[in-house]
């Protein structure tokens, strides 16, 4: 049985991340998130805008839809692992 990937907006790294602004802008200028970013783009660049923008209303599942369809394609995922690896060190 294959095992959904976590989403890692609920991670508690991610609501750690969320409180230390020098982190988190680290985290937005990284070379993982700009890959993230550059994939979600190419995919579905309008869909990528609304989904922020419904995040920064605090409604993340547009977001985390869009996150879980990434970790199906290999450099999404990559970039996923990469990111998460990142938040881990903190």
């Amino acid at each position: 049985m294959k095992q959904e990937p976590k989403n890692v907006l609920d991670s508690p790294e991610a609501a750690s991340l969320m409180q230390d602004a020098a982190a988190l802008k680290e985290l937005l200028g990284s070379p993982e998130t700009k890959q993230l970013l550059s994939v979600l783009s190419a995919q579905n660049g309008a869909a990528l805008q609304e989904a922020a923008q419904q995040a920064k209303g605090g409604d993340t599942r547009g977001l985390s839809a869009m996150l879980t369809n990434l970790s199906s394609t290999r450099d999404g995922a990559d970039a996923l692992a990469q990111m998460e690896r990142k938040l881990n060190r903190r």
